[in-house]
């Protein structure tokens, strides 16, 4: 057994000795292959990038009135001024420089008027010619936030505004404030003196900065608009009538496409309507039709614009049926088209006739 353990001790030194190092000689560090050009290069990670989003398209900011472009989100106070509208006042002045105009009766003895609605109120050098406000008015105002310049009032119609908490006054308080001057009167045009009362658009902002007033407001007034607003599938409608008639009270506005213009031209009273200065044909881009349910308290009008109701929508000569809705005192007018697509207008002024149960529309 010594023998065995002996002769293994012996393999074991001189296979030891086989790959050893000469006595004396340093010993020779180990060496590992070449690397490859693979394990050369640094380990790396996958590059990571920051998750990105799709461009996207600036936001499009547009005049709530009229779809103009502008630069940024409009946000300026909208104002009304209460326009005359019976035959021996005409012609107006300036009245198609409103981006949208309201027609409607607002008290018996057929007394039609307009309510007048502007962006940039301040650009229009005359407005006119201005009457007395109405409740009719009134409700409009509450349901777009206007600030309203009428030529005075009468006691109810005064305290309506009042109950309302309508932002209005009276555009021939010429001594309020020395230095602003927020309407004239005209006697070269052959109108009686109570029909001669024009509004000075910068006089009328003016004033209602001194007065206090909020000039800011920041709100949806329900219109939409397109470059192109002529209805899918609207029929043919280069004329239209629109019966504005309340119980014995009838009166006519006609709306004539003109191609050349690309508006629908206002005529009434036998002839179309041309500006008093300007001597331009008073035209829209838009022609709204809303038919309510007009009534009368005593001798003004009054409508329920809460129950919304159907209507007609022009432009370019085409026409279609619509609804409108309406979710509040205090709400704007929303338009749809009858299979309940929001109604979108073409880029430009807009004509709304108030049209009572006994009206009618013939195209």
């Amino acid at each position: 057994m010594k023998r065995i353990i002996a002769l293994m001790l012996a393999l074991t030194l001189l296979l030891c000795g086989c790959g050893g190092t000469k006595a004396g000689e340093p010993k020779a560090e180990a060496t590992q292959p070449a690397p490859t050009a693979a394990q050369t290069t640094e380990p790396t990670t996958e590059a990571t990038t920051e998750p990105t989003t799709e461009a996207t398209e600036p936001p499009v900011y547009r005049n709530p009135l009229n779809g103009e472009i502008v630069d940024e989100p409009f946000t300026d106070r909208l104002f009304a001024c209460t326009i005359s509208n019976m035959q021996e006042n005409l012609p107006h002045v300036n009245l198609c420089k409103a981006d949208v105009v309201f027609e409607s009766y607002v008290n018996m003895n057929n007394i039609v008027r307009c309510l007048a609605l502007f962006s940039h109120i301040e650009d229009v050098e005359a407005i006119g010619s201005m009457r007395s406000t109405r409740p009719l008015f009134n409700q409009l105002a509450q349901h777009y936030g206007l600030i309203v310049a009428h030529a005075g009032g009468s006691h109810t119609a005064l305290n309506d505004a009042l109950e309302r908490n309508i932002e209005n006054f009276n555009v021939e308080n010429w001594d309020v404030m020395q230095n602003v001057t927020t309407s004239y009167r005209d006697k070269e045009y052959k109108r009686s003196l109570e029909n001669s009362l024009f509004g000075i658009g910068a006089g009328i902002k003016e004033y209602a900065e001194f007065a206090g007033y909020n000039m800011s407001l920041e709100r949806d007034y329900g219109f939409r608009f397109t470059e192109d607003g002529v209805p899918a599938g609207g029929v043919d409608a280069p004329e239209i009538t629109i019966h504005l008639n309340y119980k014995q009270a009838k009166k006519d506005t006609i709306m004539l496409y003109d191609e050349e213009l690309g508006k629908y031209a206002w005529k009434q009273y036998g002839k179309v309507m041309q500006d008093q200065i300007s001597g331009e044909t008073e035209a829209f881009t838009n022609v709204l039709i809303l038919s309510a349910d007009v009534t009368n308290e005593g001798l003004y009008h009054y409508a329920d614009f809460e129950a919304g109701g159907t209507g007609y929508y022009a432009n370019g000569g085409k026409l279609i049926p619509i609804n409108w809705t309406c979710a509040g005192e205090r709400e704007p007018f929303f338009f749809f088209t009858e299979d309940g697509q929001e109604l979108e207008l073409g880029v430009g002024n807009t004509y709304i006739a108030i049209l009572p149960a006994d009206g009618s529309v013939e195209y």
